[in-house]
């Protein structure tokens, strides 16, 4: 499926500039979920290994690789978003036409901006509760477990940028369709 973002032709100036820096920060994001994919990978090699052929088994690195996947799922949406990669009822939106087809992708696109929106509030709510009461994360680590939900308002405002970017594109199409 094209990425929305990338038919720029005839689109204005900031719209392009906009659309094009929303996918460079959504790439980076999704290189870093690619990057925690491959340490799990190895870090659940590296625990199989020591438990079964060392038999000195590592408890941390099930824990690191659980909490790992909170952040693979929030560095990877936006740019899964970007791609079109979301659930939708294809029967229903690939039949769409014309400008049924673009109300249906502002409309998704302000289910996103809302999903995005309260993930922002209620993750920084949660951050500074977490932060106050000093909460750590269960397991040999103790981390201090604010650091990881910083991932949750980090996420909704990468998902804001990205379905901001869609709305943009779809008005502009929209105008463009008479």
């Amino acid at each position: 499926m094209q990425d929305l973002t990338e038919a720029s032709e005839g689109r204005s100036r900031g719209l392009r500039v906009f659309a094009r820096a929303v996918r460079m920060l959504a790439d980076l994001c999704m290189v870093g979920a690619t990057l925690l994919i491959l340490m799990d990978l190895c870090l659940v090699g590296f625990g199989v290994l020591m438990r079964y052929v060392f038999a000195h088994p590592l408890d941390w690195t099930g824990e690191v690789v659980s909490l790992s996947l909170s952040a693979v799922v929030m560095l990877a949406a936006p740019r899964v978003l970007l791609a079109g990669g979301h659930v939708e009822v294809d029967i229903l939106t690939g039949t769409l036409k014309g400008r049924a087809r673009l109300a249906v992708r502002i409309w998704s696109g302000l289910a996103v901006l809302a999903v995005a929106a309260l993930l922002i509030g209620n993750g920084w709510k949660t951050v500074m509760l977490s932060k106050m009461i000093g909460q750590v994360t269960d397991g040999s680590l103790e981390l201090p477990i604010w650091m990881l939900q910083l991932l949750l308002p980090f996420g909704g405002a990468m998902l804001g940028l990205c379905a901001l970017s869609q709305i943009w594109t779809a008005i502009d199409d929209w105008g463009r369709a008479r």
